[in-house]
């Protein structure tokens, strides 16, 4: 977890940040807690005649291996920190980049791969999703997303480490991007999408001079909006020329973009989700690897209690051959209800037992 340790001035280093505000005699706030310190702030703050300050010092692993959550509540708990961090972190990469992206790479390592681990876990993100700090939680779930998708293809650990580092790091092209156009809750004009579009090489060159990221890092970031058809986006590649991280992000980032709620949509429920995955990943998306994320997400959804749309609470206890979103479901009177044959009722959400 994330802890406060108390630092004399002398010793700090650039990269820190600050766990609580750093005040001035009369009050006056110096700088921010959450903030990423430079060389700048700390000269600043010795200026200021500051000896000690509070620093985040858990950005590191809990162990030899990492941190073992348990439960939803160690994981939300675990998420909220990761995202703070993060979100300080991600919000400077344009002005101190090797300092932020430094942190995001310890992030990365040291704080999504614990969230991957959690069983339980596509679950625990459709409950905690909000609206507000969209684009920071939708970075760390595809984060976790790519990371669950890569341990069900098998990919080695140095293999999976870049492939999180790439999910974390796959809207950064956004941050050059006006936030009238990020955060409009309508449709987009032609001249717009435009601009949208750009995200992708727009985070390449963000990240090409990062001579401590990998190349594979960056070609996902770039290329995770193409698509096996061709259809994608900035260059129009085919399957063959799309790296295996991006087709693991699109798919990760597609499945998010769907669970979360926006101000112009409800969020749609894992099961709805998986269904349009499986649509797509014959044309668009990659079959062996959205094969890979169903089968996973079948798996993990047996057993949750879901709220039906006649009104009616039960259990999913098995996902049949034709269709994700329509599995049977065992009501709380301990009949079963088979949703591939009752059109009519459907999954609304996921709710507590």
């Amino acid at each position: 977890m994330l802890k406060e340790t108390k630092k004399p001035i002398f010793s700090l280093e650039p990269g820190v940040i600050l766990a609580n505000d750093i005040l001035s005699e009369d009050g006056k706030v110096l700088l921010s807690q959450g903030q990423l310190l430079t060389a700048e702030h700390i000269s600043y703050l010795k200026g200021w005649d500051i000896h000690f300050v509070d620093i985040v010092s858990g950005i590191g692993p809990a162990s030899d291996d990492h941190t073992i959550l348990q439960g939803e509540k160690e994981f939300n708990q675990f998420y909220q920190d990761t995202l703070q961090t993060f979100k300080q972190a991600f919000k400077t990469i344009c002005l101190s980049p090797d300092i932020s992206l430094t942190v995001i790479k310890k992030l990365s390592d040291w704080h999504i791969i614990p969230l991957i681990d959690v069983h339980g876990a596509i679950e625990y993100l459709y409950k905690i999703q909000a609206h507000c700090n969209y684009t920071y939680r939708h970075s760390i779930n595809v984060a976790i997303v790519s990371g669950i998708i890569g341990k069900s293809i098998g990919l080695n650990k140095d293999k999976l480490k870049n492939l999180v580092l790439a999910g974390l790091l796959h809207d950064v092209g956004k941050l050059l991007i006006t936030k009238d156009i990020l955060d409009k809750p309508g449709k987009l004009t032609d001249p717009e999408m435009t601009v949208i579009k750009k995200h992708p090489l727009l985070g390449y060159e963000l990240l090409r001079q990062a001579d401590f990221l990998s190349e594979d890092v960056k070609v996902a970031v770039m290329q995770h909006h193409e698509r096996n058809d061709g259809s994608g986006y900035p260059t129009g590649l085919n399957q063959h020329k799309i790296h295996c991280y991006a087709k693991v992000i699109a798919i990760a980032d597609t499945y998010d973009a769907m669970t979360s709620q926006r101000v112009y949509r409800r969020k749609l429920t894992p099961f709805r989700s998986a269904e349009t995955i499986a649509q797509q990943m014959y044309r668009q998306l990659d079959l062996e690897i959205g094969l890979a994320f169903l089968n996973f997400i079948k798996n993990n959804l047996i057993n949750s209690v879901v709220q039906l749309s006649n009104g009616k609470k039960g259990k999913v206890v098995y996902f049949g051959d034709i269709s994700f979103e329509r599995p049977t479901v065992r009501l709380l009177d301990g009949t079963f209800l088979d949703l591939n044959e009752n059109k009519k009722i459907e999954i609304v959400d996921i709710v507590d037992p």
